[in-house]
């Protein structure tokens, strides 16, 4: 039978995932190649990295299809090792999926290394590629056009650079986790989403995006059943620790969750974790959350300034909410993670004083700092060029997958001056081990801007390695630390055989 081999570096990939069981489904042999690019706890590339050896990990499982998913941060590895890939296996079809493609398709498309592109959700659109495209014992690419996919043959171009029809979530297999094993079996942790989309189209998302290519806001939801069904299958087959749910707000619709949080206690009764949006929290569904066996949240914040949030962020938000949301999280005794924005075009120095001041009042155990980094596409690429905060050549080096200034989600992000937040980046990641009083005389004096630290060890890799061994519910700091350690034995390993 053909067989598609998955390519992938660093993470589990939900995505990859579902469509390996799509592959499954269809009669093909699947396969994966994991490989270490980037060390994200301490925001470090892996500079012993090599693409052809990649490559030839890739050719030794003797593939029909090479499949790449990709998001910017990703995009120019995986590029390189599709490169890498065809100089010794001409032959073999590649095919990019993911965020980055189906932002920019006609760019990924430019590159002759790319045979195909699915755009958007592909577990449909992949499925009629791989039936269309089985002879028995081997892979042809069609001669018809596939809806969602677009792809090479004979010279032409066959295809548009449109979405494919969204499958029935609870229709669709369950994601094929079993290459994944030993990362989950280290970290003990089970992924898995609940719903697809988001009732938002915040400026800095992909789901800005999304809702663009598809004309309106799109929130699809399984049914309780169908994600219990999953949970007991993996409960028999991986025996998790604790369960993450990475759904982009998770208590989106309270019927569900009163339904789910009855099944959940009954059937799976195992710990879990969750993001939600504030305006979905009250006491009921923390209490809900709380007794089904919730020990952590993420609530998105991004930015305590309700004017940043609406005028640039295109986010609805209410710092009466957020104290509320935080204040019924902590009173059930769940863990809540705030997370926030740096580095927000028209941001200053002093409403990110103005943030800490807030945090320090309704008290979240931990802020998780992220960079704004500018990705294709969304609404703030827009915002930030029409301000003349982006050039052409900018938008240019973004669409192509160069982080532009170097930064990253963790540490600089898309910022042109980065070394003003270098202080207020450190008293965030330090706040939950600070005193209210040491955090407001820092504020008050302005004594915390004579620390501009920038090394991400110092920064945030240090506080967080103390929250998580001091914080028993801190479960997901705790896989960050494990996902490190890893990280560190791979890049040994690799240099000892370099």
């Amino acid at each position: 039978m053909p067989k598609v081999t998955f390519v992938y570096p660093d993470f589990e990939n939900l995505g990859v995932q579902y469509l390996m069981s799509v592959c499954l489904e269809n009669g093909y042999e699947v396969d994966l190649v994991h490989y270490h690019a980037r060390n994200n706890f301490v925001n470090r590339v892996n500079k012993s990295i090599s693409f052809s050896e990649i490559a030839q990990r890739v050719a030794s499982t003797n593939p029909d299809i090479a499949a790449f998913s990709c998001v910017t941060d990703n995009y120019q590895y995986q590029l390189n090792c599709a490169r890498e890939l065809k100089k010794i296996m001409p032959y073999v079809i590649t095919i990019f999926g993911g965020i980055h493609p189906t932002a920019v398709p006609e760019r990924v498309f430019e590159n002759p290394e790319v045979d195909s592109i699915a755009i958007g959700e592909a577990e449909g659109s992949f499925g009629e590629f791989l039936r269309e495209g089985n002879r028995g014992d081997k892979f042809a690419l069609a001669d018809k056009p596939i809806k969602g996919i677009i792809f090479k043959s004979g010279g032409r171009v066959i295809g548009d650079f449109s979405e494919g029809i969204l499958s029935d979530l609870d229709k669709m297999p369950f994601p094929h986790k079993s290459p994944f094993i030993p990362i989950m079996k280290l970290t003990g942790e089970y992924r898995l989403i609940t719903s697809r989309g988001c009732p938002y189209s915040c400026s800095y998302c992909f789901n800005s995006f999304y809702h663009g290519l598809r004309g309106k806001k799109d929130l699809r939801r399984r049914s309780v059943t169908n994600v219990i069904d999953e949970l007991l299958l993996a409960k028999e087959q991986f025996d998790p620790k604790y369960i993450s749910f990475w759904d982009d707000s998770f208590t989106t619709s309270k019927n569900w969750i009163r339904e789910f949080c009855d099944q959940y206690k009954s059937k799976i009764n195992l710990p879990f974790m969750c993001i939600v949006n504030p305006f979905y929290i009250d006491k009921e569904t923390s209490d809900l959350l709380n007794s089904t066996g919730c020990i952590f949240v993420g609530v998105g914040v991004e930015s305590t300034s309700e004017e940043v949030c609406l005028k640039v962020l295109n986010r609805r938000s209410s710092n009466e909410r957020i104290v509320q949301a935080i204040k019924h999280l902590k009173e059930s005794g769940i863990l809540v993670q705030a997370d926030h924005l740096l580095g927000i075009p028209g941001d200053t120095l002093e409403k990110e004083e103005e943030s800490v001041l807030f945090y320090n009042k309704c008290r979240p155990d931990i802020i998780s700092v992220y960079w704004l980094t500018y990705y294709p596409k969304t609404e703030i690429v827009k915002l930030a060029y029409q301000q003349g905060l982006l050039s052409d050549k900018e938008i240019n080096d973004i669409e192509q997958g160069l982080l532009i200034q170097g930064g990253s989600l963790l540490t600089g992000g898309s910022s042109k001056d980065p070394a003003k937040y270098y202080s207020i980046n450190l008293l965030f990641n330090y706040f939950p081990l600070l005193p209210k009083w040491v955090v407001t005389f820092l504020i008050k004096s302005r004594l915390y801007r004579i620390f501009r630290i920038r090394n991400y060890y110092i920064s945030t890799a240090l506080p967080r390695v103390i929250i998580a061994l001091t914080k028993r519910r801190y479960v997901h700091g705790r896989t960050y630390i494990i996902n490190f350690l890893r990280e560190i034995i791979l890049s040994k390993f690799q240099r000892s055989n370099t």
